[in-house]
């Protein structure tokens, strides 16, 4: 039987994506209210996270690209006191990689 003191290796299965959240300043209002990744929206403003680690059938996206998700498709993670999102590889709106593709004109962060 496991103890609370076991540290077990996290891997993300299928098309699963584990990102890092946003700074807190990317999720504050301009008077200074923290807003939840999985707070729900009226805009439907999208979060950008940083990519962690990657399931085995994810093809479009690479560890340390920045992804951009809908809250709603967010599921929030606690892994040993650090906070994660997880979200489909079907659920990531935009890619940000620091490789640049040669076939695209792309837009820079």
């Amino acid at each position: 039987m496991p103890t609370d003191d076991q540290k077990f290796a996290v891997h993300v299965l299928a098309d699963r994506i584990l990102c890092r959240p946003p700074s807190d300043d990317d999720r504050r209002t301009k008077a200074g209210i923290l807003i939840p990744a999985t707070a729900k929206s009226a805009d439907r403003r999208g979060v950008w996270g940083e990519v962690a680690e990657i399931g085995p059938l994810v093809r479009g996206v690479h560890p340390g690209d920045r992804v951009l998700v809908l809250p709603e498709s967010i599921v929030e993670v606690d892994v040993r006191g650090d906070l994660f999102l997880i979200v489909r590889e079907r659920d990531v709106h935009a890619v940000a990689s620091g490789q640049r593709d040669a076939s695209s004109t792309g837009l820079y962060l």
